[in-house]
């Protein structure tokens, strides 16, 4: 057994093309002078994307493009509290972001997926991947004794996982046979096994999924999944996260509140 915590990385993220957002505004009639304004004060993030696509509903990007609209919020950081305390949230959808989440437990696994509206999961495959060591997190809040039970139980596991592999001679056997023989081997792992997934979601799924995977109730694995993601996105996308309050907990974990919610 490898001992194992999760690991969590921002791989990607939506990123805009300048000179297209350019061509977009010129189209609908934005002056040069405000299109620079815009573009030399925004970056290439999913922010930028979430503001153009705001503003484009009233067009605002300079007063009197619309004649109903005199004065805007020329600050994004103005703008996007606006927005947030409006309760705007279908545009926060437009942006979206990419996470490889590592060496969780399908404990944690199956808690995730059942996130799906506004994301996209793809996960290692255990009909596919014969695991070549046992990675587990033994979780902190048992005492040593616990501690032991535990890995002595996560052991025998693997030891009889072992044997059956071993007598399987993999070397002459289709992937087809061995993706069914694979299947059939690993129901005899534990459920604490570690595994990897790519998680993609967008900004407006992201914000409810932290409220409610960092709250205090919430299993602390999960935990410590999406305090790594808030303290990312705290860091990377301030406009958009900068109103998530944190909360020490007891286990050393952190609940992450909102003080601004969407509603549409």
């Amino acid at each position: 057994m490898k001992p194992v915590k999760p690991v969590v990385i921002k791989i990607g993220e939506t990123v805009v093309n300048p000179e297209a957002m350019r061509a977009a505004m010129a189209s609908i009639g934005v002056s040069q002078e405000a299109q620079d304004r815009f573009m030399a004060s925004r970056g290439r993030d999913g922010q930028a994307l979430i503001e153009f696509a705001g503003r484009i509903c009233y067009e605002s990007y300079e007063p009197g493009l619309n004649p109903n609209v005199t004065r805007i919020r020329e600050d994004p950081a103005d703008y996007y509290k606006n927005i947030m305390m409006k309760g705007d949230g279908s545009i926060l959808e437009h942006g979206y972001t990419h996470w490889a989440i590592l060496h969780v437990s399908r404990v944690c696994s199956h808690e995730i997926v059942r996130h799906r509206v506004g994301t996209a999961i793809s996960q290692e495959s255990l009909r596919y991947v014969r695991p070549p060591e046992i990675r587990f997190w033994i979780p902190d809040e048992l005492n040593e004794e616990q501690r032991r039970a535990m890995q002595k139980a996560v052991e025998d596991s693997e030891r009889a996982y072992r044997d059956l592999e071993r007598g399987v001679p993999w070397d002459k056997l289709s992937m087809d046979h061995k993706k069914r023989l694979t299947s059939a081997l690993r129901r005899i792992l534990p459920d604490g096994l570690a595994t990897n997934l790519i998680w993609s979601a967008n900004h407006r799924t992201l914000r409810w999924v932290i409220e409610m995977r960092t709250d205090p109730s919430a299993e602390v694995e999960i935990r410590m999944v999406f305090n790594q993601v808030a303290e990312i996105c705290i860091r990377d996308y301030p406009y958009l996260y900068g109103d998530f309050t944190a909360t020490d907990l007891p286990d050393g974990t952190k609940s992450y509140r909102p003080q601004l919610r969407s509603k549409v």
